[in-house]
């Protein structure tokens, strides 16, 4: 495996990497510079100078991840990525600290106006009168978004005496309460904070969410703070605001466009605290999210599940352990399902019944519909494009929960329709962990899947499995296992077939020419 290493990435980082690859380390790459490296690697790990563009993604020929030193993404075109299957991950839990004390830094800094008193005595002055300060101990802290960094921010806001309220529609009530906080819409909020802190990612919701219609809503002489993204704020809006005084200060490590131009209305107003993006320049933060990404990176190399994935299902942990047995029945299913489907695919329902039912299925389905789609499809497919290459072809996919496990732990049925008429292929894992096809359509089976399966509906007649069989034997094909099932006696009957290598197409026409076969599906899984 080779990757590619930007930006001045921490060394213990690289160190992690090199233990199973072959690592080149630059400085930032311009998108000419990366378009002539890009198609060389598997990986890529960068922070926020080297922009991973369409046009570079376009060229990845062999790139199965790329990696970002840090929380934002914003450096990476993340649908390019998705579309050709590449994993985004990132480290959203290793700076959490570094930035939470960094705001909390800031906070204190402009309740005690500690950057103008500093400028203030190291110009040879001393007028203490123009620095009186307020505590924080007894005001409000008003914070948007609750993650990793809001929620660090808390517990030590909390530590200093302030009432915490928190706004994050991705958290609980009930886990914000644990936390410490106060629950809280934005109107409160920006009513009754005394300082406002902002922990959102940049999405086209959170984009200039403090603008002049929220400013408007603040309470006079409140404080903000922003150590997410620049964009978040309207700074347009906030200085005006800051030059009126219905903000009495503002403390921003990030801005719309870094570094700030000169000339920038921020850079002349006394009222505001500025840094160059340092919420998460610490040494210790630089080399723990270089090592979560590290190993993120290797892990989807591995072809492992990773809970910091940005464009792909990213379940717990423990969670994970307990699907990875899981992926290769789902997948499976999947390839089964969309070849024994006539016609094109227009639905795909799949029912998970028993212990599976409780995890979060999302790789699990995505592994279904990479199955499913790979042998329909010219394109590469992986977990990562599957769904969006579903939804690009009008498949309309759906999940239930449901009871029938076929006497196993856990049950997954995957469910086609089509102009054609509908089809369903069900699996489990046996005790020893291995997958089983269990049942298709209405009949129970118990079969090991092979590479090359051959699917026979016939009437239940003597003579059509040896027939079938002599047939397959005089084209060389080796019948490797086989089941037959069937509903009523003489009735219809489904035989299923595993065979050592693919049936000619004239040994296939010949066993549908059988009297009392229906019709007869090569399905391969290989």
């Amino acid at each position: 495996m080779r990757i590619l290493v930007t930006d001045g990435v921490a060394p213990e980082g690289v160190e992690v990497l090199r233990q199973e690859a072959e690592v080149e380390v630059t400085g930032p790459l311009r998108e000419e510079q990366l378009l002539e490296l890009i198609g060389e690697y598997d990986g890529m790990m960068v922070r926020s100078a080297t922009r991973i563009t369409a046009r570079c993604i376009g060229e990845a020929r062999r790139l199965k991840v790329i990696g970002r030193a840090g929380v934002g993404v914003d450096n990476i075109d993340l649908e390019a990525a998705t579309r050709k299957g590449i994993v985004v991950v990132n480290a959203p839990g290793g700076n959490a600290v570094a930035v939470a004390e960094h705001a909390i830094g800031l906070l204190l800094c402009l309740a005690r106006k500690i950057p103008q008193a500093h400028q203030h005595v190291k110009s040879g002055r001393w007028e203490r009168s123009r620095f009186l300060g307020k505590e924080v101990r007894g005001k409000t802290l008003g914070l948007f978004g609750l993650g990793r960094i809001g929620s660090e921010v808390a517990r030590r806001a909390l530590a200093l005496g302030m009432r915490v309220l928190a706004y994050d529609p991705a958290v609980s009530p009930e886990r914000a309460i644990a936390t410490g906080v106060t629950p809280a819409e934005p109107a409160e909020i920006l009513s009754t904070a005394d300082f406002i802190s902002l922990h959102v990612p940049l999405t086209p919701d959170t984009r200039g969410m403090i603008g002049a219609e929220a400013i408007s809503r603040m309470k006079p002489g409140v404080c903000l703070i922003n150590c997410a993204r620049g964009e978040v704020v309207d700074e347009g809006a906030l200085v005006r605001a800051l030059q009126e005084g219905k903000v009495a200060g503002a403390a921003l490590d990030v801005f719309s466009s870094e570094p700030l131009p000169p000339g920038h209305p921020l850079l002349g107003l006394d009222n505001v605290i500025l840094t160059p993006h340092l919420g998460a320049s610490t040494a210790e933060a630089q080399a723990s999210v270089a090592v979560e990404t590290a190993r993120a990176i290797l892990a989807v190399l591995r072809g492992e599940l990773v809970p910091n994935a940005v464009n792909a299902p990213a379940p717990a942990p423990e969670e994970s352990r307990q699907l990875a047995p899981l992926l290769p029945l789902a997948e499976m299913l999947g390839r089964f399902a969309g070849q024994w489907s006539e016609g094109m695919i227009r639905g795909v329902r799949v029912a998970w019944a028993g212990e599976v039912s409780s995890l979060d299925t999302r790789p699990l389905l995505n592994a279904v519909l990479k199955g499913m789609l790979r042998p329909l499809l010219q394109e590469h497919v992986n977990a990562v494009n599957a769904p969006l290459l579903a939804r690009e072809r009008g498949i309309r996919v759906t999940e239930v929960r449901a009871d029938d496990t076929d006497g196993y732990p856990s049950g997954i049925t995957v469910s086609t329709s089509s102009s054609r008429g509908e089809r369903a292929v069900g699996g489990s894992l046996s005790a020893r962990g291995e997958p089983r096809l269990v049942r298709i359509d209405g009949y129970r089976i118990d079969v090991s899947p092979a590479d090359f399966m051959l699917v026979c509906p016939h009437i239940d007649q003597p003579g059509i499995i040896g027939h079938v069989g002599t047939i397959l034997g005089k084209a060389g094909v080796n019948i490797s296992g086989m089941q037959v099932a069937r509903q009523i006696r003489g009735g219809e009957a489904i035989m299923v077939l595993g065979m050592d290598s693919p049936a000619p197409a004239d040994a296939l026409a010949e066993i549908a020419r059988v009297e009392g076969v229906l019709s007869v599906r090569p399905v391969y899984l290989r």
